[in-house]
């Protein structure tokens, strides 16, 4: 078996910093008698207008399906995206201890650089990440589990977020910093981070409207949508567009391609899938090799053709690969 760590982790997410604001400071000569009058005209403003926001109350959110959150925080290049949807409740019931406590390890110490503030790994049951690869800086992630909002608002106030209203029930924090802005929607169910420009307006909203209207990103690409239905639930499914390329090769056409993992133990059950227009031909000599020359370490014990779906698979050892 041709030995190759498989990288699962779609990049995008990174910590910021939080912002500051200056202020101005009035002369010496007017400070003891000037202060007293607009001190005074801002807190009865204050109290005359400040009223208490409802805090919504939480309903059932989940992140299954997680077809349903596939949605595009802004409006997408063609053929550049992508997701990665890992089910880490399931890796740890499916793999060895040592394997799951690995992964375990692994987001302990990247939550923060994925979601911008730090998330104990514990709480996390499944992330789902969306990336749009041609629209610099621009992700959006989606963790679903069992969540503390007492104790995340407090890791969030850390991190230099700014608590800001509420978008239906998930409370919403922003951060914005060196022309990019992060926004966080926490629930106890489901915690959302976007990370985009500062310019973006309203990112968090439109995400969780287009989930609450099924409006999702596979709806609008065929290949991509059957792609998702046909891998359905696995420890680790990952899918993207493709751009049917101008020259002739044996999966020149395929309109979107993905992975599913399935661990087994000490090791891991891999399939690679390319969704074909429907009157496509195939040699399956041809598809294989194209497979071992773009996918090096991609094992080809198994060959399935079904109506649009080309597919090889096999299994892997867990020591080669990395769910990340």
């Amino acid at each position: 078996m041709q030995r190759r760590a498989y990288l699962l982790a779609l990049a995008g997410v990174s910590g910021l910093a939080g912002c500051s604001d200056g202020g101005s400071s009035a002369s010496a000569g007017d400070t003891e008698t000037a202060t007293p009058t607009p001190t005074a005209t801002r807190t009865a403003t204050a109290t005359a207008t400040a009223t208490p926001e409802p805090t919504p109350t939480p309903g059932a959110r989940s992140l299954a399906p997680y077809r349903s959150w596939l949605v595009a925080p802004t409006p997408v290049t063609p053929y550049t995206y992508e997701f990665t949807h890992l089910s880490l409740s399931a890796v740890r019931a499916d793999a060895t201890g040592s394997f799951a406590e690995s992964l375990n390890t692994y987001w302990r110490q990247r939550t923060a650089a994925y979601f911008g503030f730090e998330v104990p790994v514990s709480s996390l049951d499944a992330v789902l990440t969306v990336n749009h690869s041609s629209v610099a800086n621009e992700s959006y992630r989606v963790a679903g589990g069992s969540f503390d909002p007492a104790a995340l608002r407090s890791a969030l106030d850390g991190a230099g977020f700014d608590a800001d209203g509420y978008v239906d029930d998930l409370q919403r924090f922003t951060r914005t910093e060196e022309g990019q802005l992060r926004v966080v929607g926490l629930h106890p169910d489901v915690l959302v981070s976007v990370r985009t420009e500062a310019s973006a307006t309203a990112p968090l909203e439109r995400g969780v409207e287009q989930h609450a209207a099924g409006e999702v990103r596979t709806d609008a690409d065929e290949g991509l949508a059957l792609l998702v239905d046909h891998f359905g639930d696995a420890d680790y499914v990952t899918g993207r567009e493709l751009q049917p390329a101008a020259e002739e090769y044996a999966l020149s056409k395929a309109v979107a391609t993905g992975r599913r993992l399935d661990v087994r133990g000490a090791s891991t059950w891999t399939e690679r899938t390319y969704v074909l227009p429907p009157d496509a031909t195939i040699d399956r000599a041809a598809i294989e090799e194209e497979i071992r020359l773009r996918h090096v370490g991609q094992p080809v014990e198994e060959f399935r053709r079904e109506g649009r779906f080309v597919t090889v698979a096999g299994e892997v050892e867990n020591s080669l690969i990395r769910l990340l």
